[in-house]
């Protein structure tokens, strides 16, 4: 109590050495932008307060406003693995597919949003529980481009699950492009607003032991909403997508590997400054994701994390300026 005192009687002392003109001027502005920010012609919300939410009790796309659902991101709950449905003002793209067993699944889901073919695939990196369902998908559906990592050759896997994916491809006449740092893509337009998407990672020249650091990460941007998309990206990989001078500082993130503690290491975190987290990972899944340290590390920028594990799939709506996220009809509470 003494403490505050003190400092009441030394904010009243400076208050009194400050001439009787600025004193006026200070409360003239404060009256003006009171005034401003009633009109709403000044908002004071700013990028932290801009997330907004729909109710989690709704079913999907209920009570999203119709400005916001033309930009939607759907992270499928596949288990454990990935699959990303990212749909914008009628384009398209798909990022991994879960394992084999979870293919028809989604090709259930985008079939479910009326796409009879997709803008683009993205096959993070050849592991199952990321390309396990692909060779469904593109022979249900394709894409007009297929965006892969490029490895060197004593990486290039000898699975069954990379062979039927890459009999996919050649079987629906599609063709694999190889994903190149800096490259960006012009996905659409929302009311004259562009939805960019960049790529970050595999970084030129970089060499790995680990399969993971080899993952397409890429950047959406949809004007003042981004979205930062990794695969497994662990911390080797994440080293040098830092030293690349990417900006990475983004508004939603969707956790690397599912969330273990070998990625989104505090370096990163530090960079990307997440306002909200979607964490694809399966149930009692034997590995312990998300693990623990990876969430204490998240929690410290947010606490919107959204988890497939809990709530299955997750679909974020966003305006350009908000987001909203829904509940899947499909899910159970959370």
């Amino acid at each position: 109590m003494a403490k505050r005192k003190k400092q009441t009687w030394v904010i009243t002392k400076l208050l009194k050495m400050l001439p009787t003109a600025l004193l006026v001027m200070l409360m003239c502005v404060g009256i003006c932008l009171g005034a401003l920010i009633e009109t709403g012609l000044v908002s004071l919300t700013g990028v932290q307060q801009a997330i907004g939410f729909a109710p989690s009790e709704t079913p999907e796309g209920a009570d999203i406003p119709d400005e916001a659902k033309s930009f939607s991101v759907h992270v499928i709950d596949v288990g454990q693995g990935d699959s990303i449905l990212i749909l914008a003002g009628g384009k398209s793209i798909l990022i991994d597919a879960g394992e084999k067993e979870y293919g028809k699944k989604v090709v259930s889901f985008i079939k479910e949003k009326g796409i009879e073919k997709l803008d683009y695939i993205i096959a993070t990196h050849p592991h199952s529980d990321h390309i396990g369902g692909m060779a469904e998908v593109i022979s249900s559906v394709g894409a007009e481009k297929i965006i892969v990592p490029k490895l060197p050759d004593n990486m290039v896997p000898t699975t069954r699950v990379y062979e039927n994916f890459l009999k996919s491809v050649k079987s629906s006449g599609g063709k694999l492009t190889a994903a190149k740092a800096g490259m960006v893509y012009n996905i659409a337009e929302i009311n004259g607003l562009p939805v960019k998407m960049t790529v970050l990672t595999p970084c030129e020249g970089a060499e790995y032991d680990d399969l993971n650091n080899y993952s397409v990460a890429v950047r959406v941007d949809y004007n003042r909403i981004s979205w930062l998309l990794a695969g497994d990206l662990s911390e080797e990989g994440e080293k040098d997508l830092i030293k690349s001078g990417a900006d990475i500082d983004v508004t939603a993130y969707k956790v690397s590997h599912h969330g273990s503690s070998s990625s989104s290491t505090d370096k990163l975190l530090e960079r990307i400054t997440p306002r909200l987290c979607v964490i694809s990972c399966g149930e009692g899944n034997s590995y312990g994701h998300p693990h623990k340290e990876t969430m204490n590390r998240l929690s410290e920028y947010t606490s919107s994390i959204y988890r497939t594990d809990i709530r299955s799939t997750v679909s974020v709506y966003s305006d350009g300026t908000k987001l909203y996220v829904a509940k899947s009809s499909s899910q159970g509470g959370e």
